[in-house]
């Protein structure tokens, strides 16, 4: 399954293509790594716009692009480049995603989930692993990293590619989380929505146990 609204970059020094995926930080990764590109790398535009991001040769390419059109525009590049995207806990990434729907200006719609249960009920959750996968679902970047490991990851992104390691300071589209957003652990408790959940991103969890 694709995104609605499906790399963020191809980078050509450093040689990496980084596959955006939704409420994984994302955007944020996408600024701080494209700061570290040269002038060719192919970087998608972000919005809300960032003074700090600096868009470029972008023609042809779109924020959220799955990696099997990647292939299709740059099939040298894809092979010799570093493949990576990032993933997250299904419910905490739903419950990130409801947050933003609900309180991001950009986002909210009046005809959109105005409660968590509406959220669920009309199951429009962020699955993306066809963002990563081949057709027929096969994994097609080199590694799926975790949200919730992002420090690590960015240490070994960088040992793999000789991007020089700088932490992450970048914070955008966060602040979301409002007192009518349930916790991770309250929706945890509730056996029937968690499963729910977890059986939509039943084709992510083949790729990544959580």
């Amino acid at each position: 399954m694709i995104a609605r609204w499906a790399v963020a970059i191809v980078s050509f020094e450093p040689n990496f293509i980084f596959i955006k995926t939704r409420k994984t930080a994302g955007t944020s990764l996408e600024v701080h790594l494209a700061e570290a590109c040269g002038p060719t790398a192919i970087v998608t535009p972000i919005y809300p716009a960032n003074p700090l991001h600096a868009p470029r040769n972008w023609t042809h390419y779109y924020n959220h692009m799955p990696a099997r059109e990647i292939r299709v525009a740059q099939p040298e590049r894809f092979v010799s480049a570093y493949k990576f995207a990032f993933e997250r806990h299904p419910v905490d990434k739903s419950l990130s995603y409801y947050a933003m729907l609900r309180h991001s200006p950009h986002h909210y719609s009046a005809t959109g989930p105005q409660s968590w249960r509406d959220y669920v009920d009309q199951g429009e959750f962020p699955v993306d692993d066809g963002l990563y996968t081949d057709d027929d679902g096969t994994l097609i970047v080199d590694r799926l990293y975790r949200y919730e490991e992002l420090d690590q990851s960015l240490i070994d992104i960088s040992d793999r590619t000789g991007l020089r390691h700088r932490p992450l300071t970048a914070r955008e589209k966060t602040g979301f989380r409002r007192d009518d957003i349930p916790s991770f652990a309250e929706v945890m408790a509730d056996a029937a929505i968690r499963n729910r959940i977890l059986q939509a991103f039943a084709s992510t969890l083949r790729h990544i146990a959580y």
